[in-house]
């Protein structure tokens, strides 16, 4: 797949290097694009500027792109440029990174998903400090509307038996879709062929009726 990322972030520079891989191509936009490009020798087109600059989102060829990530450290650059993305250029899937803010579940309703991982982190210890949960247990759970369908996003710990295991091949009985994986506080969307480390924890999507 082509996948644009918008925003160099920690997070963001840590989903390219897993992209790539697995072969998918990545474009990277951000006003320092190519000093982070030869900083970590990624090898992907880059292209300099502001996310949400139209001009700079058509110079990168955004239409044509399988997938939009916006991960920049601006909650709002995200949710603007995944509407610009959305709406101006017709990109399907745009995933946008959020943080604290309580009300991200609204952005859903303009079709693409947001993540928080701050709401998913403050459940998981709530859980924690009622006693509610043990290892095996889930750690955090949230609530997501995308084009109308309700999605329950859970947290897991994985089995260490599963450790060296395709997510291909970890199947649930429960109806649930491995989505990603939280692995060393970084949120890794996944991919078929990715395979499962210690320490791994699941995030399942479940479609709620």
């Amino acid at each position: 797949m082509q996948i644009m990322i918008l925003g160099a972030s920690r997070s963001s520079i840590s989903l390219m290097k897993r992209l790539i891989e697995k072969g998918h191509t990545c474009v990277l936009v951000d006003p320092k694009a190519q000093e982070i490009e030869q900083q970590f020798n990624l090898g992907i087109l880059t292209i300099n500027g502001i996310i949400i600059d139209i001009d700079v989102l058509k110079e990168a060829d955004i239409a044509s792109m399988d997938m939009v990530c916006a991960m920049s450290e601006s909650e709002n650059q995200n949710l603007m440029a995944s509407q610009i993305a959305r709406d101006v250029f017709n990109v399907s899937k745009v995933f946008t990174r959020v943080f604290a803010s309580e009300d991200y579940h609204l952005f859903d309703d303009a079709g693409f998903l947001s993540i928080s991982s701050t709401v998913l982190t403050a459940d998981a210890f709530m859980r924690a400090i009622d006693g509610r949960i043990k290892k095996e247990e889930y750690v955090g759970q949230c609530m997501a509307n995308i084009f109308g369908n309700s999605l329950a996003f859970t947290i897991l710990d994985i089995d260490e038996s599963f450790v060296g295991a395709k997510v291909r091949d970890v199947e649930d009985t429960e109806g649930r879709h491995i989505f990603a994986v939280v692995r060393h506080d970084q949120f890794i969307t996944t991919l078929p062929n990715m395979k499962l480390e210690k320490g791994d924890k699941l995030v399942l999507a479940e479609k709620k009726v």
